[in-house]
């Protein structure tokens, strides 16, 4: 998974994102969830095609930290792949900034085993050490 420019615009709500890409794509797909201390969510766009799920999905994803608890808050994005229930945890991104900020960014995601869902994880940290999470599939 790399960073891109920004490629998608993300605003956040209590429920989760909405997401306008640029370009054609088949489906949009969202999932969001709440933590002590965090809320989080994923959009992703999938690709148009037969073979849809081993091209490039644009993503995006948003974490906002939820408490003034001194504890920084991470997001990042899940995958099944095709024929699997195997969970792939990509990347986490982290805000440190503080309670009540917001980070939202755009990503790709691809895999040669193909990509047949996807969904979040949000949790808060202390340090490398994760206090508590929440996950959701879109």
């Amino acid at each position: 998974m790399r960073t891109r420019t920004r490629i998608a615009t993300a605003c956040v709500a209590a429920a989760g994102i909405t997401i306008a890409f640029t370009g054609q794509a088949s489906a949009a797909e969202t999932a969001s969830c709440s933590t002590t201390g965090a809320r989080g969510s994923m959009g992703a766009t999938y690709p148009k095609g037969d073979n849809w799920m081993y091209d490039e999905f644009k993503i995006a994803l948003s974490v906002t930290d939820t408490s003034a608890d001194g504890h920084h808050v991470r997001v990042r994005l899940l995958t099944k792949a095709v024929g699997t229930d195997a969970v792939t945890t990509w990347k986490w991104r982290s805000l440190t900034s503080g309670s009540g900020n917001t980070l939202t960014e755009s990503t790709t995601a691809q895999s040669s085993w193909g990509i047949w869902a996807t969904g979040v994880e949000v949790a808060r940290f202390e340090g490398d050490t994760k206090l508590n999470s929440c996950t959701d599939w879109s």
